[in-house]
C-alpha cells in the first residue's frame, strides 16, 4: 500500500489490518526493508502490524527531497493521521528509532502509546560526554566515516525464508548510501538524550548484547539519565534484533506492555 506525503512523496507501507487490535508501527532503519521484520509480525498476531519504509529507501519513492530526521518525523505523523491510528505502539530499528524520537520531539505523546528502540544510542557520535556512539565514530572523522559502507549488521543467523525475501527485495528496490549522505549526516549528528531525560510517553530500550554496531553498555547510560527508562539486553543478537531474535524480542516487548499503567 502507498500514500502520498504533504510534500507529495510517494511511501509504501504495510498492514495486516484488523482494526479491532492493539496497532504496532514498526520503522526499519537506514537503507533497511520491511521484509526483515516479516518473522515479528507473525509472532505479534494479536496485533495490527504496520510496517512503513521511509523515504528513499525499500518500496518508497527516491527523492532529493526531505532528507532530515524532521521530515521523517512528519512522514511518520502523516501516516499515523491518514490511518487514524491511536495509542500507537511505536518500534523502531535503529535510525527507526531516532524517527520516533523525532516524533515525541515535534508532536509530544500525539498519537503514540508508547516506544520501543531496537539497538539505537540515542547519540552516535562519541565524544566527551558520551561513549556509546556508533562504532569509532567522532567529530574528527565523522564527515569523512559516514562515506563509508557501514558493514554487517548482523550477528546472528537470521532465517532463510527472510534472508531471500530481505536479498529480493534489496535487489529490487537497492538502497544508494551515496545519494542519502546527506541524510545520513543529520541523522548522525542528532542527540536525543534530552528527549529521554522527559519522554511524554513509557519508553523501551533494547540492545542486541553482540550489536556491531553500539554497545549495549548504552543501555546503562541511559538509564543514568532517566531510571524511569526501561531497558533490555538480548543475547546472541546483532543489531537487526527484529530479524536476528523475533520470538525473544516479542517476549521483550510483551513483558513491557503487560507492565504499563
Amino acid at each position: 500500500m502507498d500514500f502520498f506525503t504533504s510534500d507529495h512523496v510517494r511511501l509504501h507501507y504495510t498492514d495486516t489490518g484488523d482494526k479491532t487490535k492493539p496497532v504496532i508501527v514498526g520503522i526499519p532503519g537506514l537503507g533497511s526493508y520491511s521484509s526483515l521484520w516479516q518473522e515479528t509480525i507473525a509472532i505479534f498476531e494479536n496485533y495490527r502490524f504496520i510496517t512503513m519504509d521511509p523515504r528513499n529507501q525499500g518500496q518508497s519513492e527516491r527523492t532529493f527531497k526531505g532528507q532530515r530526521m524532521g521530515r521523517h518525523a512528519a512522514d511518520l505523523a502523516e501516516l499515523l493521521d491518514k490511518l487514524d491510528l491511536h495509542e500507537v505502539i511505536g518500534i523502531g530499528n535503529s535510525m527507526g528509532a531516532a524517527t520516533l524520537w523525532a516524533y515525541l520531539d515535534q508532536y509530544g505523546k500525539g498519537r503514540m502509546k508508547c516506544m520501543i528502540d531496537l539497538d539505537q544510542s540515542p547519540k552516535m557520535v562519541n565524544d566527551e560526554t558520551w561513549k556509546y556512539g556508533f562504532q569509532d565514530l567522532n567529530w574528527d572523522n565523522f564527515l569523512a566515516n559516514l562515506k563509508l559502507p557501514l558493514g554487517n549488521a548482523f550477528f546472528n543467523q537470521i532465517s532463510p525464508e527472510v534472508f531471500a525475501k530481505a536479498k529480493a527485495e534489496s535487489k529490487q528496490f537497492p538502497y544508494e548510501l551515496e545519494d542519502n549522505y546527506t541524510f545520513l549526516i543529520d541523522h548522525a549528528a542528532k542527540d536525543w538524550r534530552d528527549v529521554l531525560l522527559d519522554p511524554p510517553v513509557p519508553m523501551l530500550l533494547i540492545a542486541g548484547k553482540n550489536s556491531p554496531y553500539f554497545d549495549p553498555g548504552f543501555l546503562d547510560a541511559v538509564k543514568a539519565i532517566n531510571p524511569a527508562l526501561q531497558t533490555k539486553v538480548i543475547p546472541n543478537c546483532g543489531h537487526i534484533i527484529q530479524a536476528e531474535q523475533p520470538q525473544k524480542l516479542y517476549e521483550t516487548v510483551q513483558e513491557f506492555l503487560n507492565n504499563l499503567k
